[in-house]
């Protein structure tokens, strides 16, 4: 993590899990839907809801990426000149 402050680690902390479950959570459900027969018959609408949760993992995912790229990437060094 690029900060030093104990409190700005335990909010990136806080806020990488929060899109981690909310991925996680996705993934589940698509998963339900995709693979358990028993969950199938209480949604009338399976398309509708694995869209959803699709768009859902999308989201978490896009965030975690940003978060990613823009503050706990490890800056490239510039090459020596030799």
């Amino acid at each position: 993590m690029t900060t030093s402050n104990p409190l700005g680690s335990q909010l990136m902390r806080a806020t990488l899990a929060r899109f981690e479950s909310q991925r996680e959570s996705a993934l589940a459900t698509i998963g339900l839907y995709l693979n358990a027969a028993a969950g199938v018959g209480d949604h009338p609408d399976i398309v509708g809801e694995i869209q959803q949760a699709t768009v859902k993992l999308a989201e978490a995912e896009e965030a975690l990426d940003t978060l990613q790229r823009n503050f706990l990437a490890v800056p490239e060094e510039a090459p020596e000149d030799e």
